[in-house]
């Protein structure tokens, strides 16, 4: 159920973008959702992320470390994030929607069920610490009283330069923590039994901020700021079938292994979230069981077969699904499709054909 709508603005990108990437951090989670259904299990996870932000351009100029963000910083407080993320608020009570919107369901799942506040509790804190990078930068003295800090000559001298160049603010705020996004990729490689790949999940996240008629001073805007998921994806790769497919009589006589992937993409914070979170499994499940009883000849039909399952029957509103066959071309590791279909394609399909009928 979403709560109260709120006016929120989204910041344009700065002119110089940069970025710190962290990938493919072995992340344990001290509970996450279990293929067996057990509540409290510690799982393997994989995280990647991407934090953006204006600009790097002093750090690189003067080639000083102390102007820069701190990726080891990064990991370390990610860590200890994760590894306590049940002693303290979880993000699903600050991330909001780029409508204006929050979902409240995932604050009553159980610690760790939900792959989205695992997301959360990442993003947080890759923004959290660009804040904290970009006060202690305005602090340093010597930002402005080293002798490095001239106009006419040295590092320093070159930061303005390309500053000026980029008609952008100079060394005097070489980050600034006004503008923040973080890319988080998660992979949970065990979450799921028939998905050799298990779940996968990536999200967008950036400081959004409430619209000055929604608060009265100085101190109420700053507070206002908010972090915003502006997108969000879930894949689930690698389910693993066997069926009869194909057009050649050979083909005709055994099953044969498919490999099926979905994958869901929309903006964040929204009912389609949810409405995957709480049904994968068991659509994963699905999918696999209903494709092993299925004979088609083509691979489009049995791509589209699938996609009606997971829209009509768990309703998803869009998917995208992928089927390949891993044995079909002697010299080809997979060769299919990948079709795009929604609830609003199969319905107008089951209008069209009531209406032949």
């Amino acid at each position: 159920m979403a709560e109260q709508r709120v006016n929120v603005h989204i910041p344009s990108h700065p002119a110089v973008l940069d970025s710190v990437q962290l990938h493919k951090i072995q992340l344990p989670l001290p509970a996450a959702p279990d293929p067996w259904h057990r509540s409290g299990k510690p799982q393997p996870c994989t995280a990647s992320l991407k934090l953006s932000y204006s600009s790097a351009i002093a750090a690189a100029a003067a080639d000083d470390v102390s102007l820069s963000l701190d990726y080891g910083k990064l990991y370390r407080r990610l860590d200890h994030d994760i590894q306590h993320m049940g002693s303290h608020n979880g993000p699903d009570n600050r991330m909001i929607s780029v409508h204006g919107t929050r979902r409240d369901e995932m604050s009553t799942k159980d610690l760790g069920q939900d792959v989205r506040v695992i997301g959360g509790i990442v993003a947080i804190c890759a923004l959290g610490l660009l804040d904290e990078t970009a006060a202690g930068v305005r602090r340093m003295s010597h930002v402005h009283q080293s002798p490095r800090n001239s106009t006419s000559a040295g590092p320093q001298g070159q930061a303005q330069a390309m500053a000026a160049a980029y008609n952008t603010p100079s060394t005097n705020s070489p980050i600034d923590g006004d503008f923040g996004q973080c890319e988080v990729w998660l992979h949970l490689p065990k979450a799921l039994l028939r998905a050799e790949e298990g779940l996968k999940y990536r999200s967008v996240t950036l400081w959004g901020y409430r619209q000055p008629d929604e608060t009265t001073s100085d101190e109420a805007i700053d507070t206002g700021r908010c972090p915003v998921v502006l997108e969000e994806e879930f894949r689930i790769d690698g389910i693993r079938c066997y069926c009869i497919l194909g057009v050649n009589s050979h083909e005709r006589l055994e099953k044969q292994a498919v490999v099926v992937s979905l994958g869901f993409k929309g903006p964040g914070q929204l009912a389609w979230g949810s409405t995957i979170v709480d049904t994968y499994q068991e659509m994963t499940r699905t999918v696999a069981e209903r494709v092993e009883g299925t004979s088609f000849q083509t691979v489009e039909a049995l791509a589209t077969f699938v996609a009606r399952i997971v829209t009509v029957e768990f309703a998803n509103e869009r998917v995208t699904v992928k089927v390949e066959k891993p044995s079909a071309l002697a010299f080809v590791e997979r060769s299919g499709v990948e079709v795009t279909r929604s609830q609003a394609f199969f319905e107008r399909q089951g209008m069209e054909d009531r209406s032949r009928g």
